[in-house]
């Protein structure tokens, strides 16, 4: 029997744990699979396979210096016996504790290969990342048997940034159960209402600040005066939950901004709505954009390169400089990136956000050129599918 462990933090809300999940629930029956957590109650995502736990404090609400380091060592110990004791074929170690600690704890005894999910240059590092994960980061990973970027772009970066041979390092991008989306996009959650009459604007990722939904609130200002019955819903859960219910108060938005929290079928309120924005800051490869595309939905990003232009520009230079202005691309549409400063209160729009506000009512005023992009979301879906991309694992896995 061969064996896979998988190492985590969590199977709950998040682009790399719904990455795995997808992986895992898809990967070939005759592999025994173990997921190494933080706590066995992390769990929203489907798996298959053995849950293992390392029996920590939920992470959500203790993300110091001091916990990361209590993960990061007692993760390590247990790879080591894990690696030891259970035969593993290989160990896939999935954002940057886990695949620390799947790099210490050693390659004796199975392969390591560890998933890089973000682009280091662009990624605006809070205190905690600077003084713990950084260092360990620049001189641990280089050590890895493989590493697998989930784009093109951290691909040529971690290259560039720590001179990774061509041999040891691959992009697989994520993949999708398109079928499955399309069958939840559906199926009606519980309690779920839409009022009719209006024209619904959906965003879906963590409330954080890598995300930019306060750009967006902002900008929905602009949408909402030319087009009253705009309504932006969005999905997530984070810390920064109440600063944005704070701004949407500020702006009197309450009737046409709502966060929905988290929602384990995100696709039914995707698939109803007029148009997918994502505001973010910065990303790896962003599964709420690919999972809109899933949907059929018409789609405005940001051009935060690593990601956004893979899934919505394939043709356009990955490495090329920022966009300027909205700027329609093969499969949706492009706008700058936001400054990323969070304004204490109603300060003018900033270019960046009025070009998005722009790119959302071209999207909900131009009944044409939504249908089409609509048609363009559903091509570019048949391009994601997750049988493919588990493929592309094994044969990782299998390489020498």
């Amino acid at each position: 029997m061969k064996k896979v462990l998988f190492s985590i933090a969590s199977l709950y809300d998040g682009g790399a744990e719904r990455a795995l999940s997808n992986i895992v629930t898809h990967f070939p029956n005759d592999w025994e699979i173990d997921i190494l957590l933080n706590n066995e109650r992390l769990i929203e995502y489907p798996y298959k396979g053995n849950i293992l736990s390392l029996s920590l404090p939920d992470f959500r609400n203790r993300k110091t210096p001091i916990y990361f380091c209590r993960e990061l060592i007692k993760r390590t110990c247990v790879l080591r016996k894990l690696k030891k004791n259970n035969h593993y074929n290989v160990c896939i170690s999935f954002l940057d504790s886990s695949n620390i600690a799947n790099v210490l704890s050693g390659n004796k005894y199975c392969k390591t290969i560890i998933s890089m999910r973000l682009n280091m240059t662009s990624k605006k590092s809070g205190l905690l990342y600077r003084i713990s994960a950084f260092p360990l980061i620049n001189f641990v990973y280089r050590h890895a048997d493989k590493i697998v970027t989930v784009s093109r772009e951290i691909e040529q970066d971690m290259r560039a940034r720590y001179h990774i041979p061509a041999k040891r390092i691959t992009t697989i991008v994520n993949g999708y159960d398109v079928a499955e989306i399309q069958n939840n996009a559906q199926n009606r959650p519980e309690g779920a209402k839409l009022p009719k009459g209006k024209k619904w604007v959906v965003t879906v990722g963590r409330l954080d600040s890598q995300k930019g939904q306060w750009h967006l609130i902002r900008a929905f200002t602009k949408v909402v005066e030319q087009e009253p019955e705009a309504v932006l819903l969005i999905i997530g859960t984070g810390e920064c939950r109440q600063m944005l219910k704070r701004m949407i108060h500020l702006f009197k938005m309450e009737k046409h901004i709502y966060l929905l929290g988290f929602q384990s079928n995100p696709f039914w309120y995707i698939a109803q709505a007029e148009v997918f924005v994502l505001p973010s800051m910065y990303e790896g490869f962003p599964n709420s954009l690919a999972e809109a595309l899933c949907c059929k939905v018409p789609c405005v990003a940001t051009d935060f390169h690593s990601g956004a232009r893979e899934l919505l520009a394939p043709e356009m230079d990955i490495m090329g400089k920022p966009i300027k202005k909205v700027t329609e691309v093969q499969y949706g549409i492009l706008t700058p990136v936001c400054s990323g400063v969070m304004y204490k209160g109603t300060e003018p729009l900033e270019t960046a956000e009025r070009k998005l506000a722009d790119a959302i009512l071209m999207l909900l005023k131009d009944k044409e050129k939504n249908q089409y992009y609509r048609k363009q979301s559903e091509n570019r879906s048949n391009t994601l599918g997750i049988a493919s991309i588990v493929q592309d694992w094994l044969r990782v896995i299998s390489e020498k």
